[in-house]
């Protein structure tokens, strides 16, 4: 899976337990940052919590460069390891979206008679 990113934003991470197994306290995330090195000192490993008793696990972290990301899940008792890479740039697609709304409202606005001069 890949995600889409923005730098100093923070990135969800899920993992779903294997048979959605309830109930872990062992649930990690390793982050490999965009030189895809292990930094445990800027990012120790994110201890994810479950949601509920659904058998899903939940945790977050925030990339501080732009890059390819990757992140490794898995939980030491129940071992079913998933793996994903995140795309961070300057921006994410929330805020892309966010423009082209106001573009659009711009647009609008100029089609207005009562703004045309």
């Amino acid at each position: 899976m890949q995600v889409i990113a923005e730098v100093g934003k923070a990135v969800d991470v899920t993992y779903h337990a294997k048979k959605h197994t309830t109930g872990l306290t062992d649930v990690t995330a390793k982050i490999y940052d965009e030189s895809r090195a292990e930094d445990a000192v800027n990012f120790p490993d994110v201890t994810l919590t479950e949601i509920s008793t659904t058998g899903v696990y939940y945790g977050s972290f925030t990339p501080d460069a732009k890059g390819v990301w990757t992140v490794m899940v898995d939980s030491a008792t129940k071992s079913d390891p998933q793996e994903f890479t995140i795309n961070v740039g300057d921006y994410d697609l929330d805020s892309i979206g966010t423009t082209l709304d106001s573009v659009q409202t711009t647009v609008d606005d100029l089609s207005d008679p009562a703004k045309i001069v």
